[in-house]
């Protein structure tokens, strides 16, 4: 026997139905608490695990300058880990759901991830700098 295939679902525009502008879609994050504070938290780890790899290069007379202009790119990590604390306090506030002890979990150890990798990264460029 061959398996027959499932019928498409029509769009609303082919089904003649019309779609309800006024209705708010909310953003992901407003949503899904838990999807936010699991999302801060990886944005945390991995901004600490540039951070730590930041701080462990090679230093040479050259080094400092070539940092220097690399420092517009490498200050996107800090930026990231704002997004990431921005997240995890989204994150807090919406906690209203059946699992309100693991979102509060995750959205403090990913606050904490992003204070971590936000002054990892700043002992990185300390180093860097300060050579």
């Amino acid at each position: 026997m061959q398996d027959s295939p499932k019928p498409v679902p029509e769009l609303p525009e082919e089904s003649g139905t019309t779609i309800d502008l006024s209705e708010e879609i909310r953003p992901w994050w407003q949503r899904s608490a838990p999807l936010a504070a699991g999302a801060a938290l990886a944005i945390g780890l991995a901004t600490q695990w540039f951070a730590n790899m930041l701080g462990r290069v090679p230093l040479d007379s050259h080094a400092t300058f070539a940092y220097l202009l690399m420092l517009p790119l490498l200050l996107i990590v800090p930026a990231f880990s704002a997004a990431g604390l921005r997240l995890a306090w989204l994150a807090y506030a919406g906690r209203a759901s059946s699992s309100k002890y693991v979102i509060v979990a995750l959205a403090v150890s990913a606050a904490i991830a992003n204070w971590l990798a936000i002054a990892g990264f700043g002992t990185a460029l300390w180093r860097i700098f300060g050579h």
